[in-house]
This record gives structure tokens, sequence and C-alpha cells, in this order.
């Protein structure tokens, strides 16, 4: 896709509040057929699931999935900060999903800058610069368990990068992911995009970035898993039961 198309396509997205990997579900379980069944739990708690699940969708059958909130664009004042800060200009097109579309919050979890979405820990992309990180790189996602995707903001073809911390490697989690922003998104448009995932090489005992067959082998994984956690208990992929 091209940067125009895939701008238009996350415009609509946020336009019809169906931009994000993840649904409000209020609490329930599946039953033996695969029904949503609810269960008593206090009005204002509600459950994330992931966006196509067999958990989602069977709530959604019973009317039991609440619409995603509205969301707003950041100020100019907020992005321009977030450039001064970095001390690099933010690519184009996230520059102008955020201040023509969304403070963050769309795809697969875009952090926002100042008053923008926040991370786990209610951090901003703003919030997590960190001068120890390399130069240029701006934390754009955040996937959970500490896992982040940069975007170098340091050259034009706004190449993305993976962080992922939880081989031990410190700061040598950080790896290249060979894609541009403009294809990342068009990835996560088209329902092709994997969080950032560093795996040992077999063969010479390298850590580097997965490859396709290696983040499929781990989605069917994760899919497992959420299968039998759902059926257990009407938790999420993660298996957390997080409540909003």
């Amino acid at each position: 896709m091209r940067e125009e198309e895939v701008f238009q396509a996350i415009a609509h997205r946020v336009a019809a509040l169906d931009y994000s990997d993840e649904v409000f579900v209020r609490p329930g379980y599946l039953d033996a057929d695969g029904s949503w069944v609810l269960t008593p739990s206090a009005d204002d708690v509600r459950w994330l699931e992931e966006r196509g699940s067999q958990a989602h969708l069977a709530a959604e059958a019973v009317g039991a999935v609440d619409p995603l909130p509205p969301l707003e664009p950041a100020s100019a004042e907020a992005v321009a900060e977030a450039e001064r800060l970095l001390g690099h200009p933010l690519p184009p097109l996230l520059r102008r999903l955020y201040l023509e579309v969304a403070n963050g919050g769309f795809g697969p979890g875009v952090l926002g800058v100042a008053d923008g979405y926040t991370d786990d820990l209610e951090r901003t992309a703003v919030d997590r610069l960190d001068p120890r990180e390399p130069s240029g790189l701006f934390p754009v996602a955040h996937w959970g368990c500490a896992i982040y995707s940069y975007v170098d903001c340091s050259e034009p073809s706004a190449m993305m990068w993976g962080f992922d911390p939880n081989s031990g490697l410190a700061e040598r989690s950080f790896f290249p992911e060979g894609i541009s922003l403009t294809e990342w998104l068009s990835r996560w448009l088209e329902g092709r995009l994997r969080q950032p995932l560093l795996v040992k090489d077999p063969q010479t005992g390298v850590w580097r970035g997965a490859t396709h067959a290696e983040h499929e082998a781990e989605a069917r994984e994760v899919a497992e898993l959420a299968a039998r956690i759902s059926g257990a208990g009407g938790r999420d992929a993660r298996g957390e039961g997080r409540r909003r």
C-alpha cells in the first residue's frame, strides 16, 4: 500500500471505531456450543479480547461487545515537543496520523505523544524516550511483556526496529525488522503484522529477528493457548483476564 492509502485506511478505521486489535467484551464464558454466556459482574467491568477471536465473535453474536471510544488527534504543540525531545522530525505519515487522526491508540497499540495513548505503565512515546537507547529511534508501539516497536526517525526511509528484552540481551535487544513504517502499518491493516520477536538461530546460536515461518509458529502456539484458556473461563489471548 502507498503512504496515502495507508493514511486513508487508518483514518477510516478510526472514524468507524474499528481501530484496535482488541475489543471491549462484557464478562462471560464460552459454553459447550461455543456461545457466549454472560456472568454477573459490576456494570463498568469489561474484558479486552482479541478482535476476531472465538470469544469476541461469540460475544458479538449476543450483543456483549461495546464500541471502542472515539479517538482525538494530538495537538501541534505535543507533536513539536516530541520532535524536539527526539532530536529528529517524525516520519511524515506518523506525524500526519497524530495531527489529523488520533493521538495513538490505533493499530497494534500505537503510542501517543503528550496526553495520548499510553503503554501498560501509563507512558506515552515521549515518556519512553531514553538517551541510553539508539539515537533517532522513536517508540511507536507497545505489544506487552516489555516488547516495543520503534521507527528510525534519523533517516527518510523510516525503517522499523524491534525491541524484545525477554532474551536477556539488554541493549542488544534492539534489532532491525527490515520494513518501513508504511509497510508496517500496511501489514497491520491487512492482518499480517506480527510483534517483534528475537530468536536464537539454531545453526549459529546468534540472536536475530524471527523469520516469517517462526512468527507463524509462534502465532499458532498463542492461538492454541487462547483457545484452551477461553474455553476454561473466557480469558483473553494472554490469559490475563484484563479489565477496563
